[in-house]
């Protein structure tokens, strides 16, 4: 593991936050992108699953600590959702642009079915009709990666530029 997790905890916490107090007053067709797990697939799809895994655990922990799920949910959906398909990335043509919006939205049922059947387990969801948010949820966040996995993108470009090698 990198020192990335040095960045991953702070910014997940502020992501946490935006998605608790900020994003509820401001939904998008009824719904709100899930930024923290987002942010977690988009550093997983450049860096590899074990970086994805430590992010997607410290979007789901600090996304529970603002939410009434149980704290350790949100993270084992999220990290099941974001190594899945970083997994499946190694069978698929690279590309930066279909390749992120089609794992998006993999991510997103995969982590989402998998939340909703933990919090029945548990006890917090009575039924399984908050299933029926999932088609928006998928549309947000296919339409939310590609900013935050170009950022990231680029950022990393910047930050990190690669040696030509002749």
């Amino acid at each position: 593991m990198s020192s990335s997790v040095y960045l991953a905890i702070p910014l997940m916490l502020v992501l946490g936050l935006v998605e608790t107090a900020v994003l509820p007053h401001f939904p998008i067709l009824g719904a709100m992108p899930q930024l923290a797990f987002l942010v977690a697939l988009a550093w997983g799809l450049l860096y590899g699953i074990e970086e994805g895994a430590v992010w997607a655990f410290f979007a789901g922990v600090f996304t529970d600590f603002f939410s009434i799920t149980p704290v350790g949910v949100s993270s084992l959906a999220f990290m099941v959702g974001v190594t899945a398909v970083i997994w499946a990335k190694q069978a698929l043509p690279k590309s930066r642009v279909l390749l992120p919006l089609a794992l998006a939205g993999l991510a997103t049922i995969i982590s989402f079915i998998l939340n909703i059947i933990l919090l029945r387990l548990f006890g917090t969801v009575a039924d399984f009709q908050s299933i029926a948010i999932l088609p928006t949820m998928i549309l947000i966040n296919v339409l939310t990666i590609l900013p935050v996995y170009w950022l990231f993108y680029f950022l990393d470009r910047m930050l990190r530029p690669r040696r030509v090698q002749l």
